[in-house]
């Protein structure tokens, strides 16, 4: 057996961790968090975890705002 994950699997985790160091990290997702694992951040994270739907350019100026307000968009 191969000690190999996939990367989105990795991502997911590596999230999750970090949203456990760090309180101003934030995850967004475009309708996608169950491919790209980041569902696993929003079930911790409720309150810093935001699903934008298929919205992508939202998305990229919600992190700027969040950004600028001191968070770390994901």
């Amino acid at each position: 057996m191969s000690d190999k994950i996939a990367i989105r699997d990795a991502y997911g985790q590596a999230l999750k961790a970090l949203g456990g160091r760090n309180r101003k990290v934030v995850a967004l997702e475009a309708d996608v968090g169950g491919s790209t694992k980041s569902v696993l951040f929003g079930k911790e994270y409720p309150d810093r975890y935001f699903n934008v739907g298929i919205s992508e350019l939202n998305m990229v100026n919600m992190a700027a705002g969040l950004s600028l307000e001191g968070f770390i968009p994901m």
